[in-house]
């Protein structure tokens, strides 16, 4: 195929890269392989990074992949066998290509031929989107070698200098190989807002700040760069994660809730003429940040320094002294910290014993304490008579803890268990990653019938255990109502729903198994954006 088959197969061709490992490049082009296929294309996934193998993070079979790793390419003859030859069905309308457990060396650019001039046309009739997972890092051989070849470079980062660095240098090394090049940036474990002189979403920015003149990306070439999607941080990203507690997941789900309360509560301080707009934001920042471990007075000289490292000036000591007061002597601040640092331990604690079959975590004492916490919390938010936002979420901490006692149940937790698929390993029992991340995108029928008997089969349960909580501590003003003043039984049907759903699929590190997190939503939204933008 000639020059016009090239250049239809770099319009269709998005290259994955990273200046930097352990980003989650991977899982961000395994998630827009899916999301793509989910919305009709056909996509071909090739793994060229030597430091990963997307066959081993996805759980394909062994004996699967020995027929597709035959002498496509090879040190001793330019190509042999066809495409076919090459290729694995991962998922409907998704193939992985050229699945060799490494690349010895050379391979890449005899890859990087094979694809771009001897297998066009089989490519252009296969797919209509064909992902690249680079190397992290910019390896001639392995890397640079293919940009003139592909019509996207997307590069993943985290919101840390190294990765900012490494990144920008990245985007200047690629745009000078080739320069007609589209360069897109996927943020994962993004932080909303900026810390001191680094902007966890300017990557040129805070590169150029940091580099030499010479080294630095030109006004031209940031015309040429767009950012497509802020990931947050989730543990469920983690494709290598063979396990995950459910009770651990409902502590990061009782955690969003209370960091939501905690962000809305700091949200509403009042400013004072001696503060501006930006000054307040900064300090509004940094004490959302706060562990609930700081007194007084460590808040407040955490703050002053804070802002004085934004700033580079000496900070108004009072007017920030006073912010914080203002923060501080909110009601429901105080047990709200204390809930806050209960449950991040708890989670942390639970994340050193998780087992995904056992009937439940072996020591319960930091699970126990972060519900004391939470109910104290709970009666404080009732008492302070809140606003609608406040109490809404009062009420789904309430619901959230009532469910966390449900999984911790002895009899509810092989329930749960018992859905997950399953084979024997090595004499042990292991999650069957491969059929239940196919399950979940083929929409299999038996697999999504089990989930929905466990949904109905519990939902009662919950309802009790709400409504037991509530007649103990006197929390009827924090039941979810509907506009008609209702206890609205729906609502707590889809909070279980969902958090039942990103539960039992966490740690398989695939969109379709945490759609309902923040960060689930946060890729749909950059998959369909960097998918528009190449239509």
């Amino acid at each position: 195929m000639g020059t016009n088959g090239i250049q239809q197969l770099r319009r269709r061709t998005i290259a994955v890269g990273s200046g930097k490992g352990g980003v989650g490049k991977s899982t961000t082009a395994v998630n827009l392989a899916i999301i793509a296929a989910k919305l009709g294309k056909r996509v071909g996934l090739i793994d060229l990074d030597p430091l990963s193998n997307l066959a081993t993070i996805l759980d394909v079979p062994s004996a699967t992949l020995e027929s597709a790793r035959g002498a496509v390419i090879s040190a001793s003859t330019s190509v042999t066998g066809s495409l076919d030859d090459a290729t694995v069905e991962l998922f409907p309308r998704i193939d992985l290509l050229f699945p060799r457990p490494k690349l010895a060396g050379g391979d890449s650019a005899r890859l990087m031929g094979l694809l771009f001039r001897r297998m066009t046309g089989q490519l252009l009739n296969r797919y209509d989107l064909l992902l690249l997972d680079m190397p992290a890092g910019i390896g001639h051989d392995e890397n640079l070698a293919f940009l003139p070849y592909v019509g996207r470079l997307l590069i993943v980062t985290n919101p840390e200098p190294t990765s900012h660095v490494s990144a920008g240098g990245y985007v200047r090394v690629a745009l000078e190989v080739a320069p007609e090049l589209t360069v897109s940036f996927w943020h994962n474990k993004y932080r909303e807002t900026s810390e001191g002189d680094f902007d966890a979403t300017n990557v040129i920015g805070n590169y150029n700040r940091l580099v030499d003149e010479d080294l630095r990306v030109s006004a031209e070439q940031l015309n040429r760069i767009s950012t497509v999607a802020t990931v947050p941080d989730d543990r469920s990203l983690d494709l290598l994660q063979q396990s995950m507690s459910v009770e651990v997941h409902m502590l990061a789900k009782l955690l969003e809730a209370m960091d939501m309360m905690h962000r809305a509560i700091i949200a509403d301080i009042q400013i004072d003429g001696s503060l501006d707009q930006s000054a307040a934001n900064q300090l509004r920042y940094f004490l959302a940040r706060q562990d609930g471990t700081e007194d007084y007075e460590q808040i407040v000289a955490g703050a002053l320094e804070y802002h004085r490292a934004a700033e580079g000036a000496p900070a108004d000591g009072d007017a920030i002294r006073a912010f914080v007061q203002r923060y501080a002597s909110q009601p429901v601040i105080g047990p709200l910290r204390l809930a806050i640092s209960a449950v991040q331990a708890a989670a942390e604690a639970g994340a050193n014993q998780e087992r995904l079959f056992a009937t439940t975590l072996s020591d319960k004492r930091p699970i126990q304490r972060a519900e004391i916490a939470t109910r104290a919390l709970l009666t404080a938010v009732k008492k302070s008579r809140p606003n609608h936002f406040i109490g809404n979420l009062g009420g789904i901490v309430l619901c959230y803890l009532s469910i966390l006692k449900l999984v911790s149940s002895r009899r509810v937790r092989p329930l749960i268990s018992s859905v997950v698929p399953r084979r024997t390993e090595n004499g042990r029992t292991v999650r069957d990653r491969r059929v239940q991340i196919r399950s979940l995108i083929e929409k299999n029928e038996i697999y999504h019938r089990r989930y929905f008997a466990l949904v109905k089969l519990l939902y009662p349960v919950l309802i009790q255990q709400v409504g037991r909580m509530v007649e103990a501590f006197d929390w009827k003003d924090l039941l979810l109502r509907d506009s008609a003043g209702e206890v609205n039984r729906n609502a707590y049907l889809k909070l279980l729903t969902h958090v039942l759903h990103d539960s039992l699929h966490a740690g398989l590190g695939v969109y379709v198994g945490f759609r309902y997190s923040a960060a689930g939503r946060a890729i749909e939204q950059g998959a369909r954006r960097l998918l528009r933008d190449m239509a």
